[in-house]
């Protein structure tokens, strides 16, 4: 199996369960802020490995997408601003409607049209 021979998918599983020990043993509400920023930021990095294994896997079925580590940074960043506002009570859709479209024209332009002006820069 293709899939386990993957470093990144052992990364993906050991970051799990790191964050299920983080989780299961801390309380949100009494532990110091420095376990839960070092919680949030396993979390946000977990969701980046497994969209890089999900879009790797995908990869292997004909769909190929050139720049998915980018595309998994920012779907994980997209994921990681909702799940910070949601944590903090202040998730709305408007928030929603604001995050997507600047997610989508970053990822747009940091893939595409960037690459295309250095080139054109040389």
């Amino acid at each position: 199996m293709k899939l386990f021979s993957h470093k990144s998918f052992w990364y993906g599983v050991g970051l799990l369960v790191l964050d299920l020990i983080l989780f299961a043993t801390t309380d949100a509400t009494k532990a110091p802020s420095i376990i839960v920023i070092i919680g949030f930021g396993s979390v946000v990095l977990t969701i980046y490995v497994v969209l890089v294994e999900i879009l790797s896997f995908i990869g292997l079925y004909g769909l190929h997408l050139p720049h998915r580590r980018q595309l998994a940074i920012y779907i994980s960043v997209l994921l990681g601003g909702l799940l910070a506002l949601q944590s903090i009570g202040e998730l709305d859709r408007r928030d929603v409607l604001v995050w997507l479209p600047l997610i989508i024209v970053g990822y747009a332009y940091s893939a595409y049209v960037r690459p295309n002006r250095r080139n054109l820069e040389s």
